[in-house]
C-alpha cells in the first residue's frame, strides 16, 4: 500500500478544504505503520501537496533513509523544453535529490507527446529520475508507447471505474510494466455516505446519471450486505476488492488519521471468490452504463 497525497493539496473542487493538522498526522502515521510509498502531483494545490509531503518525510529523514521510500510526482503535457524545469521544480518543493517515479499525468490532443516522451527518457539517463510512467492514459495510446522505457502505470482502482481494467493490467504484466492503482475508494463515493450526490465536483460524475444511479445504487447496495455480513465498512469491503485486482500497489487516500487506520485494518479481511466476482459484476454493469466517449472516471476531455 501506498500514501496518496492529492488531499494535502486540494485542486479541482476536491479537498479544498483539508485541515493541515490532520494532514500532519495522516502522513505521520502512515510512516510509522511501514508505507514507504508516496504519490503527489504538481496539479495537487499547485504544488502544494508536494511542498507539504517534502517538507513532512524531511522532518523523518534521520530515522527513515531516503532509499527506503519511493516518492513520485507527475508532470502535465506542456512540452519537451519544459520536462526538465518541471523535473526541477518538483524536487526543490519535495526535498529530495531524485524523484523515484515521474509520471506523464494525461494525455493530450493539442500537445504532441513524442517529443515529450522523448524528453522524459532523457531525464532517466541523469541523477534527478529513477524511472517514469504514464498515468489515465487509455491502453490504445500506452500501447503506442511500448518503445518509450515505461516503469509505471498509474489508473483508478475502484469498483466505480472498471472499464478496460482487466485488459490495461494484462498488458502492463506482459510487458514488464509495475502497475499502480489509485483512488480505491472512488474519491470516497464509496465510504458509505455518499449514496446520494455529493455538493462538490463528484455530483457530476457519471455515476449520478440517471441511466447509471438505478446501477450505482444496486452495487451499494451489494457493499451495505456485505459490510453487516462481515461486520466492518462498506469503505473496507471496497478496499478489499481493490486489493485484489492484483495491482503491483493501490494508493491510500484518507483526510485524517482514522480513516487510514480503518483503510489499513481492510488487510485483515477477506472476501470469497464468489463475493468478490459478485461485486465485480456489478462494477462491470454500472461501467458500461457510461457514455461510450468516456475513458476515464473523471469524463476529463485531454
Amino acid at each position: 500500500m501506498g500514501l496518496g497525497c492529492w488531499q494535502f493539496g486540494g485542486s479541482f473542487g476536491f479537498w479544498e478544504n483539508q485541515d493541515r493538522s490532520d494532514s500532519i498526522k495522516v502522513l505521520h502515521y502512515a510512516l510509522k505503520t511501514g508505507i514507504r510509498h508516496f504519490d503527489t502531483a504538481q496539479g495537487y494545490g499547485n504544488g502544494e501537496s508536494e511542498q507539504f509531503t517534502g517538507q513532512q518525510l524531511k522532518r523523518f529523514s534521520k530515522s527513515i533513509p531516503r532509499s527506503e521510500l519511493t516518492i513520485a510526482t507527475k508532470i502535465m503535457a506542456k512540452g519537451p523544453l519544459q520536462v526538465r524545469k518541471d523535473v526541477e521544480t518538483s524536487l526543490r518543493r519535495l526535498c529530495t535529490d531524485y524523484i523515484d517515479i515521474l509520471y506523464l499525468h494525461w494525455p493530450s490532443s493539442t500537445v504532441p507527446l513524442a517529443p515529450i516522451m522523448d524528453a522524459l527518457a532523457e531525464i532517466t539517463e541523469t541523477d534527478m529520475v529513477m524511472t517514469i510512467g504514464l498515468s489515465n492514459f487509455p491502453l490504445p495510446l500506452l500501447q503506442s508507447f511500448r518503445t518509450y522505457p515505461i516503469g509505471y502505470y498509474q489508473m483508478p482502482c475502484n469498483l466505480l471505474w472498471t472499464r478496460g481494467l482487466e485488459q490495461t493490467l494484462l498488458y502492463c504484466k506482459e510487458n514488464k510494466i509495475k502497475t499502480v492503482g489509485y483512488s480505491p475508494l472512488g474519491l470516497g463515493l464509496l465510504n458509505g455516505n455518499h449514496e446520494a450526490s455529493p455538493l462538490d465536483g463528484r455530483k457530476d460524475f457519471y455515476c449520478y446519471a440517471p441511466e447509471s444511479y438505478p446501477l450505482y445504487k444496486a452495487l451499494y447496495g451489494k457493499l451495505w450486505d456485505l459490510s453487516c455480513k462481515k461486520r466492518c465498512s462498506i469503505a473496507q469491503i471496497a478496499l478489499v476488492w481493490a486489493l485484489g485486482q492484483g495491482f503491483d500497489s493501490v494508493l491510500l487516500g484518507a483526510r485524517n488519521k482514522t480513516q487510514l487506520q480503518q483503510n489499513l485494518a481492510s488487510r485483515d479481511l477477506r472476501l470469497s471468490g464468489v463475493e468478490m466476482h459478485e461485486l465485480s459484476v456489478l462494477a462491470g454493469k454500472l461501467a458500461s452504463s457510461a457514455p461510450i466517449s468516456q475513458d476515464n472516471i473523471f469524463n476529463h476531455r485531454w
